[in-house]
């Protein structure tokens, strides 16, 4: 007896996954209060009033301490603040490493890598490079500041900080308004000359490693789907690496 064949329905492959682009939302007051609170911090030089404060510099072993010690209260204040606005941002970000982890984390190290090469070839070819004044400051703070403490501050507070006013907000939320590269490029622009604030002087060959770090950062963000925490993520390892690089090779070559 003939039979009959089992029927083979057709099955469509399923949907590609397609990454989320997480929603930076509209500027809020605490928003704003946090950017303000930096501006008076740190542009505008609020936080080294600490230092007119009768017996706060006399409290620390040398002027390097006592400088980060205004750092330290500052990052506090200011971390503090922003994890109040943008913890679930952060949170909800993480979700990015679920669509393609296979190339967002190697790219966390990758990337910082790149950075670095390209940093230094483009130093080379300037020529005569020179060392920011930031940098000057954290190396001197190295020598006089436990590393534990500088990591807390220099790799976790600091880090999201800045990440939540140059990425998060100068990209995330204003990039509602105008053009998400041009928010790319302000921000590119404004965190670069973060690090000269007070300086009284500016080398291009020593804003390099600022413009190339803050160029893979804020790429990172958008492509990522605007994930602060990706771009949180490797401004961590950055600076780790850094630090780790600073206290324990930096030394050596200086003897």
């Amino acid at each position: 007896m003939h039979q009959p064949h089992p029927q083979h329905h057709y099955v469509p492959p399923a949907p590609r996954t397609r990454q989320p682009v997480f929603d930076s939302g509209k500027m809020r007051r605490g928003d704003w209060a946090v950017l303000g609170m930096y501006l008076v911090l740190f542009i505008f030089g609020g936080a080294g009033l600490l230092t007119v404060i009768p017996g706060f510099t006399e409290a620390f072993k040398d002027q390097e301490a006592a400088t980060f010690g205004v750092n330290l209260i500052a990052y506090v204040v200011l971390f503090t603040a922003a994890i109040i606005m943008g913890a679930d941002t952060l949170r909800k970000s993480f979700a990015t490493f679920k669509y393609y982890p296979w190339v967002k984390v190697p790219m966390v190290p990758g990337a910082w890598f790149a950075t670095l090469i390209i940093g230094a070839i483009v130093m080379v070819l300037l020529g005569n490079p020179v060392k920011s004044e930031n940098q000057l400051a954290i190396e001197g703070m190295t020598r006089s500041v436990p590393f534990l403490t500088m990591f807390v501050v220099t790799a976790l507070l600091g880090p999201f900080v800045e990440e939540y006013i140059f990425r998060h907000l100068l990209i995330g939320k204003l990039s509602r308004k105008i053009n998400v590269w041009v928010c790319v490029a302000i921000s590119v622009v404004l965190f670069t000359g973060l690090h000269f604030i007070g300086a009284g002087s500016f080398d291009i060959t020593s804003a390099i490693p600022y413009t190339t770090l803050g160029i893979m950062m804020s790429v990172a963000y958008v492509l990522t789907g605007k994930s602060l925490a990706y771009s949180y993520v490797l401004h961590v390892f950055n600076n780790s690496v850094a630090l780790v690089i600073s206290y324990t090779l930096l030394p050596l070559f200086q003897q």
